[in-house]
């Protein structure tokens, strides 16, 4: 039976608190935090944060699936991108979902079918969303970023998945035409009611029905919300007991981070689930859809390298709401430009996205970028592909004042990977005074500048700090 076999989360840093937004339009606030991503952050660079999380050095996935209702690009596949830059082999299967905030849970069970049907053997699930509202909207307050990847296959399996069950249903509550930036919503209580509760409480009705079991049965419900009443709310309609089944849903902690709340809240169910207890996962949106899960005793051996709760009790509080406001570029910022050839980004793909240097056959010395000569020996010729580790050392560093950038000052350092390797980074995701040399670093997926039209990304370097370096 097809199950999860990793999982891993992602939550950038800066915190937002409700309040600052209230206090910039005169509002009534509002207690606790949205995550903000950084300005060199979107949808596509979280979901290769969490994809990350996921991999390890067993044999790569051959399925790549990503979800989002934010990707950076209405037309280019970013599922591709994703897996090209976790270097997956050329002949994964890729593949975008999007329209809906339940789309991380269709990309799920479009995993989970791909591998029952014995067509892939093991896929990574990747949601992630990084929308924006309008200023002085009712939702400004509500959407935060945030991303979740979960790995499904048939071997070492942590979490089974056993059946899903579907709502399609028109009901206007979030929506954003291609031709509006800003997500648009009919919110409040008739939305949560007769959109959100009705359609997930009818495919959870069904999922359990079909499978024989109560609400007594799940240890686990784990579901996107607008807000934690409605979570609440919800629970009563199905008989589930708030306090001690329902997984405190992501808006209460982060805010609602889209397509990848789902597969957040799954992430800390997880966490939390012993072996032999039930999960239900549920997302909305034009409908809803439900996931029956069931843990195994290889799951509390085997849990996420960064828990949920280190995740939010990693985030430091934003400066200002004008800072926000930057980040999303609603305010001009100055920016590097510089058009992307794409004949150059072709003959690098290797060495710029899948990360390899060259490793000499006579004397081990790793290098990088790809060469001819042997920096160590001088031989020539005898250096072959070598993939290069994501963490280092800062071996020396600046600070510049003057690069167009969004924020300033940008210190850029010399990092030393494990293992060899040398490369020139820019430092994101810092504090002041940080960054100095031996400081370790993990390198991270990243926006680095905009021309013609198009976003060039490229590997940054970020402290490491919390539990394995992720949060």
């Amino acid at each position: 039976m097809p199950g999860i076999t990793a999982y891993s989360s992602y939550v950038p840093r800066a915190r937002l608190a409700r309040r600052k937004i209230a206090e910039a339009w005169g509002s009534s606030p509002s207690a606790g935090d949205i995550a903000v991503a950084n300005y060199d952050e979107d949808a596509l660079t979280l979901a290769v944060e969490a994809a990350l999380g996921c991999l390890g050095d067993e044999v790569a996935p051959d399925g790549l699936f990503f979800a989002s209702t934010s990707s950076p690009y209405a037309e280019k596949q970013v599922a591709s991108v994703v897996a090209t830059v976790c270097d997956l082999p050329r002949s994964a299967q890729t593949a975008d979902f999007a329209g809906s905030a339940r789309a991380g849970v269709a990309a799920l069970t479009a995993a989970a079918n791909a591998v029952r049907a014995g067509a892939r053997r093991d896929v990574v699930v990747a949601a992630a969303d990084c929308r924006t509202a309008a200023p002085e909207s009712e939702i400004e307050g509500l959407l935060g970023d945030a991303a979740a990847a979960v790995r499904v296959g048939a071997d070492n399996v942590l979490a089974e998945i056993v059946d899903a069950a579907w709502v399609a249903e028109e009901f206007t509550h979030l929506w954003r035409t291609d031709d509006q930036r800003f997500v648009q919503s009919f919110a409040g209580k008739f939305s949560n009611t007769y959109g959100y509760a009705r359609d997930i409480a009818d495919a959870v009705r069904d999922l359990l029905d079909r499978n024989g079991l109560g609400v007594q049965d799940v240890a686990w419900f784990a579901t996107a919300a607008p807000d934690t009443r409605a979570a609440v709310d919800l629970c009563r309609r199905l008989g589930f007991d708030a306090t001690t089944q329902l997984v405190p849903p992501p808006v209460g902690a982060i805010g609602s981070a889209g397509c990848a709340d789902p597969l957040l809240a799954l992430g800390a169910a997880l966490d939390r689930a012993a072996a032999g207890d039930r999960i239900v996962v549920a997302g909305y949106g034009e409908g809803a859809e439900a996931v029956l899960l069931q843990a195994t005793a290889a799951l509390p051996l085997r849990r996420a390298a960064v828990a949920w709760d280190a995740w939010v009790a990693a985030g430091t509080p934003l400066a200002s709401y004008a800072t926000y406001l930057r980040r999303r570029r609603i305010v001009p910022v100055e920016v590097a430009g510089e058009a992307i050839n794409n004949v150059l980004e072709h003959q690098e793909l290797k060495q710029d996205v899948r990360l390899y240097g060259s490793r000499c056959r006579d004397c081990g010395q790793v290098q990088y970028p790809v060469a001819r000569v042997c920096i160590g020996c001088g031989a020539r010729d005898r250096l072959v592909d070598h993939r290069l580790a994501k963490r280092g050392t800062v071996f020396t560093f600046t600070i510049d004042h003057l690069i167009a950038n969004p924020e300033l000052p940008l210190p850029m350092a010399v990092v030393d990977l494990d293992g060899g390797g040398r490369l020139f980074l820019q430092v994101t995701d810092f504090e002041a005074d940080e960054v100095g040399i031996g400081c370790p670093v993990v390198l991270t997926w990243r926006r680095l500048h905009e021309g013609g039209g198009n976003r060039n990304y490229y590997w940054k370097a970020r402290p490491v700090r919390g539990a394995g370096g992720g949060a």
